[in-house]
């Protein structure tokens, strides 16, 4: 696996950890995206079961792990996958674009294959996800933030499966890093939201993007930005 993959895997448990300890506990882990994506009850799924003995296997049997030991544990699950854990990730959530019938002109058309935001969550972990977030702190956010900012090529590529535009989504991150009141506000309206209202408001600000152009885009970013000043 990507070492550089693995460090940002690890910042993000860690600060999904709780308490925060600069370690990563296991439902941490367990929450981080390629794992819920491969998490399930079918035969090709990794099991809750089996994903606790990887843990405890790789983390020697502690509660938590340090990035050395967090690397253990990712090689543990990488062990039940023929290809990396990311690019296994990347097959289960981009799946082969099937042909669908619209039942208004009953014309053939082929799906996008972008799945949607919280598709692969269950309900149990959105609800963790959003206890979480309510407990980030100004300093977790521009963390987290900066992380976003300065992806790799291999998270750029999973941003464009995902239909984003990488460029975009670092514009984003770069001007709620750098602007305090406009990244305030957006703590503030996720802490004030239920696990349904935040995966609803994903999912639309996800349909909305869908269908802007780049220009469109961009032209939504600098008014957001002005109007944060």
């Amino acid at each position: 696996s990507d070492p550089n993959v693995i460090d940002a895997m690890f910042k993000i448990g860690e600060l999904m950890s709780k308490p925060r300890t600069g370690k990563v506990t296991f439902q941490a882990f367990a929450s981080l995206p390629p794992i819920t994506i491969l998490s399930g009850d079918r035969e090709q799924d990794l099991s809750r079961q089996e994903l606790a003995e990887c843990w405890s296997d790789g983390s020697l049997g502690a509660t938590t792990v340090d990035r050395v030991g967090f690397e253990r544990v990712w090689k543990e699950v990488q062990e039940y996958f023929e290809d990396d854990i990311m690019d296994e990730a990347r097959a289960t959530a981009h799946p082969k674009a099937k042909k669908i019938r619209t039942s208004a002109a009953e014309a053939e058309v082929v799906g996008s294959g972008s799945p949607t935001v919280g598709a692969n969550i269950s309900e149990d972990q959105m609800k963790s996800v959003n206890e979480q977030v309510k407990q980030m702190t100004d300093d977790d956010m521009t963390a987290m933030l900066e992380g976003m900012a300065s992806v790799g090529p291999e998270e750029e590529a999973r941003m464009r499966a995902m239909g984003a535009d990488p460029a975009m989504m670092k514009k984003a991150a770069e001007m709620m890093k750098s602007n305090p009141m406009m990244r305030k506000a957006a703590q503030a309206m996720m802490k004030n939201m239920s696990p349904d209202q935040m995966l609803k408001a994903s999912q639309n600000a996800q349909a909305q993007m869908a269908n802007m152009s780049k220009e469109d885009l961009e032209k939504a970013m600098d008014q957001m930005e002005k109007g944060g000043q």
